[in-house]
């Protein structure tokens, strides 16, 4: 009976590091999805490109090695082409598609309300 504890001391405490992490993590979503359409890195192994993305039709900017192996993928799932590198298995195929569609739903979810709320929220 001789110590006091300071309950509510204790509780303010835990609540300030429970939104100083939820702060955390709120900031390191919302800069791995706004940065990660750099125009400036290529989307998919985020190597600077000096000279802008390489050119040609592709959702994200890419370098030319990246944009050389995703024209290669694209030929390949259309049947245009038989593989033309040793290591263009049925792995890397399903590699670039599961990328693409990691692609697909980090644009949907940029273009919600609960990203538009979580930007507001980290400059707030």
């Amino acid at each position: 009976m001789a110590e006091v504890i300071d309950l509510n001391g204790r509780q303010a405490r835990k609540q300030k590091r429970r939104k100083a992490r939820a702060m955390r993590r709120a900031q390191a979503v919302a800069g791995a999805l706004s940065c990660g359409m750099c125009p400036h890195r290529c989307a998919r192994c985020g190597v600077a490109l000096e000279g802008g993305p390489a050119p040609g039709m592709t959702p994200w900017p890419m370098c030319p090695a990246c944009h050389e192996e995703y024209l290669a993928y694209k030929r390949l799932k259309e049947g245009l082409e038989d593989r033309e590198a040793f290591w263009h298995t049925q792995q890397w195929a399903e590699m670039w598609r599961s990328w693409l569609e990691f692609m697909q739903h980090t644009n949907e979810f940029r273009k919600s309300a609960a990203f538009t709320r979580l930007i507001q929220e980290i400059r707030d």
